[in-house]
């Protein structure tokens, strides 16, 4: 059987990650595909290395880069790279440039996605897709069906993810002794609406007395964040063990705050957008949303507590208790395309 995974993102890699590489062990023939975007490229060739990955269509921020070369380019590739191939099923988060070339080549796709707020890309994907699937957050329908888990709980549930001190060693830091900040940038498609440099706006303003790491996407702003701030170098060997053991999450991304979450970690989301997916970590108490520097108070109080590490595993024990094993489940509705 091949199979052939689009990824736009380090989220959607993390995604595919673990499933790609069962499917593999298991004599399918697997191809990834990816955006050249950002550090995406080494982190594919990192963290994919035995697949046969190739790049298909760029972004570099601008609405012309986004439009051309991540679209409507993407999908001419993809329908040649479908009809040369002859792949059985394709895969991917959110890819209309797949699924379009998937249609027009009659190939089975079917895409895992958690933003039910992008109405008109969701209901084009839906249309052109076989399958559309979310967390429980959707009302369900011929096309959309639901799997009971956030998506990034594929390689974040205990089942899969084992964290490792090691990493602390490389900057110096001690375990839940360090807040670890994200700031995304706002030229990326999925933040054009939002501020920039929001954690930057109120930096100088959190508490100076505890580390802090920075995970940074756009560099060329580094020097107006607070000296004392070690600005990571992505990418990093192993960042969700980095995030494990901070005592605090803050990010103006979503994804982000919600893997610190779903690590056990009090974590907050200062961005703007409102998600459904957020809610659900919300209503059990592990993520808070506060925008901007409606956010300060949190955080200050939390740099302020002692991290409790008990709480931190019972929480991420209850989440493996009631949710789904998002790898099982995919690889679950692959195989009913099986020919």
């Amino acid at each position: 059987m091949k199979i052939l995974f689009d990824i736009k993102h380090p989220a959607q890699l993390n995604l595919f990650k673990g499933l790609s590489q069962e499917l593999l062990s298991e004599n399918w023939d697997v191809t990834v595909c990816y955006l050249d975007r950002g550090k995406l490229p080494k982190i594919i060739q990192r963290e994919y290395k035995g697949f046969n990955t190739i790049a298909v269509g760029s972004s570099r921020g601008t609405k012309w880069s986004i439009v051309w070369d991540g679209n409507i380019r993407r999908t001419m590739v993809f329908l040649d790279l479908i009809r040369k191939n002859k792949y059985n099923i394709c895969v991917a988060a959110s890819s209309i440039p797949l699924a379009l070339a998937c249609r027009i080549a009659n190939v089975p796709i079917i895409q895992f996605y958690d933003d039910p707020e992008r109405g008109k890309i969701n209901s084009i994907n839906a249309t052109l897709s076989d399958q559309l699937f979310f967390p429980p957050i959707v009302n369900k329908d011929k096309k959309t069906s639901t799997f009971n888990c956030l998506k990034e709980w594929s390689y974040l549930s205990p089942r899969r993810f084992k964290p490792d001190t090691s990493i602390l060693e490389k900057y110096g830091l001690m375990p839940h002794k360090y807040v670890f900040v994200r700031e995304v940038s706002n030229k990326s498609f999925n933040y054009y609406n939002q501020q920039d440099a929001i954690v930057c706006s109120f930096s100088k303003e959190i508490n100076s007395d505890t580390p802090v790491v920075l995970s940074l996407e756009d560099k060329s702003i580094a020097d107006k964040f607070p000296k004392h701030w070690s600005i990571l170098e992505e990418p990093v060997g192993d960042i969700h063990s980095l995030i494990y053991y901070s005592k605090l999450v803050v990010s103006s991304g979503d994804s982000m705050a919600r893997e610190g979450a779903m690590l056990g970690v009090p974590s907050v989301y200062c961005g703007i957008r409102k998600m459904k997916a957020n809610e659900v970590l919300m209503k059990q108490g592990l993520l808070e949303h506060l925008p901007g520097n409606e956010a300060l108070p949190f955080i200050n109080e939390s740099i302020n507590k002692e991290f409790d590490e008990d709480k931190q595993i019972r929480n991420r024990q209850l989440l493996l208790e009631s949710w789904d094993d998002m790898i099982s489940f995919m690889k679950e509705q692959i195989n009913n395309y099986k020919s």
